[in-house]
Formats: structure tokens, sequence, C-alpha cells
């Protein structure tokens, strides 16, 4: 490994996928959870019934014909040209996303960036929009909550979507939820895969082939494990470091070094990444499941897309939020999705 590579990696451990730096709280949502579910059900009262109601297909979506809505009525926010911010102006300026509130969104056609992002949080029941932090302390944590702030805008543009996650981990605890549950943690790791993609790291496909050979046996003791040892000590840390995976923490490094290195907008050789890649993938075991197959195609499937689109850390989001979803995307050179597991959840500007 890259001498400078590894230095920042270790550098990033005392505080990559760790909360305690923001005494302000940031990282934790400020609207207490049983308040959550009325102030989105007002919401969906406001905006006329069911327009935001969950959209669940089958995974050959693509192919679907569906009958939109008519949406005369709703007003279109101006889309504005499209562009990337340069990585060093970012960084000068300490960009964070400002504060959005769903009412801010909810306007907004469901076929845009802005109204994907209310509907993701509507359908997930989690509250992002009172996240933004106060003024961070050093470049460290400016970084840290960059990520933070910006993670479900990478959700929306991968198609990487989850319900049911809660604080870092699942908590239903009940073997009848055992393939919901298995599914909401693939899609967080293949969300991962996508940011290492991201990070333009040689260093990071060693990871990613681990990743993709290991994810079920990291995925199982997970499930059966974490909770149990979230009740008995009550410390996410703790937890992580028992069970000895931890996926947040490995994607923040990753990014903290390739930000340190100055890897985040760089031109790289994609094939050249994937050559490296399939030099060092283990097969599967003989008597490997299809999902244990279907899963590892999906870590490499998102690994690969994180890299051939252009840097999502060079966008700022509020900018385009009346453009649509496909818009962005397209402009981002995000490669379409082709791996769903049943069962996946899409939202509406999908569709379009």
């Amino acid at each position: 490994m890259d001498k400078n590579v590894e230095f920042y990696l270790k550098e990033a451990e005392s505080f990559a996928g760790k909360p305690h730096f923001q005494p302000d709280g940031s990282t934790l949502a400020l609207t207490p959870n049983s308040e959550l579910l009325l102030k989105y059900e007002q919401l969906r009262d406001k905006l006329g019934g069911d327009q935001n109601k969950t959209t669940r297909i089958a995974k050959n979506w693509s192919t679907a014909t569906i009958q939109m809505r008519n949406r005369e009525n709703r007003i279109l926010p101006q889309p504005q040209p499209l562009c990337l911010t340069d990585f060093h102006t970012i960084c000068q300026d300490h960009y964070l996303p400002p504060k959005l509130s769903p009412e801010d969104l909810a306007h907004f056609p469901p076929n845009t960036l802005g109204g994907a992002y209310f509907q993701y949080m509507c359908d997930g029941r989690f509250y992002e929009f009172d996240k933004n932090p106060t003024t961070p302390n050093s470049e460290r944590e400016w970084l840290m909550r960059l990520l933070r702030q910006t993670h479900d805008f990478f959700h929306l543009m991968a198609e990487i979507y989850h319900y049911g996650w809660d604080g870092g981990f699942v908590v239903y605890n009940d073997p009848k939820c055992y393939e919901h549950d298995l599914l909401v943690y693939a899609e967080e790791i293949c969300i991962y895969s996508f940011i290492l993609g991201q990070c333009r790291l040689k260093a990071a496909i060693p990871i990613v082939a681990e990743w993709s050979n290991t994810f079920m046996k990291h995925s199982s003791t997970w499930l059966k494990d974490a909770y149990q040892l979230w009740l008995q000590y009550q410390n996410y840390e703790i937890v992580t470091q028992k069970l000895g995976f931890d996926c947040i923490t490995i994607a923040e490094q990753f990014m903290y070094a390739s930000f340190k290195i100055g890897c985040i907008d760089e031109e790289i050789c994609v094939d050249e990444y994937l050559e490296e890649l399939e030099l060092i993938l283990e097969p599967l075991a003989n008597d490997a499941t299809p999902e244990e197959q279907e899963y590892k195609a999906m870590v490499l499937e998102n690994f690969e897309r994180g890299l051939r689109s252009k840097p999502l850390l060079c966008v700022k989001w509020e900018g385009y939020l009346g453009n649509t979803l496909r818009e962005v995307r397209e402009f981002l050179n995000i490669p379409k999705r082709k791996l769903f597991k049943e069962g996946s959840h899409y939202l509406e500007a999908d569709l379009y």
C-alpha cells in the first residue's frame, strides 16, 4: 500500500465512523422518533393524500409500462445548467449543503432531485434535514460532515435505497425479518462499495475484493449478534469492535485519504482498476448459494459504478433540486444499476 495512503488511513482512525467529535449533536436527529410519523403524515395530507405513497414494483421495473398520475398542477422549479465545482473550491469554502426541511422539498415534483429526496425521507421515515452542523472546528470534521450530509444524495444517485436501518444496525432481532434485514444490510454495503469507487484509490481494491467474498459471513454475524451486543453495552463503537466489520468507518477513512492526496476529482483509467481487481478476486466456494453469488455481484457492480461516475463530492446539490433525477444521474455519468434484489424499493423518479 502506498505509504501516503497508509498514513492518512491511520490518521482517520480516530474520527472516521465516529460522531464523538460533534458536540452539537449534528449526527443525531433532533426530532424525536415518536414525532416523525405524525410529521410526515401531516405533510402527505398537505400534498393531497397519496401523492407520495410508497412505490414498490418488480425488479424488472425499467421495462414496465406505468400510467403516471396527472401532475399538470404541479409547478416545476426552473432546472439549472449542471456543472461540477472544483474540489479545491469546495475545500476552500468548507462547503456544506444548507439545511433542507421537508417543507422546503414538499412542493418539488416527484421526478426531480428535490422530489425524490423528499419521497426517500418520507418512505423511510427518517429525518435528515435537521442534521445541518455548526461550523466545523477542523478540516477533518468538515470532510466527515460533508460526507454524512451528502450521504443520502449518494443513495439517490446510485439507485441504492434501504428502509429499516436504525442507529447503524438492524434492530428487529426477529428471525422472520432476516430476509428484509439482509437486504437492508446489502444495500448499505453496496453504497459504501460505490463510495470506495469514488475514492479513486487503488489501495481500496483489496477491500472491495474482500467484501465481495465475505459479505454473507459478515452480514449473518451482524444480523444475529449486533442487537444483543447493543443491549449489553449500549455503545455502537464496542459493537463494531467486537464484530470486527465496519463498512462506514472503512469508506470514510479511504475518502479522507483520497481527499488528502488529491485524488477525489482525478481522472483515472477505470479498466486498469478493474483488471487489478480481477487479479486478486477469489472464486466463491463450490457450495456457494445463489444468494451469495448474487450479493457478490452487487458489491462488484457498485464499485465499478462508483469508479465510472463523476465525483459526487464536487456537486453543490441545493442548486439542482429542480432538475430531474434522471438528468442529474446522466450528467454525473452514473451507469444504470442492473443488479437488484427482489424486494428492493424504488422511487417515483425512477419510473420516468
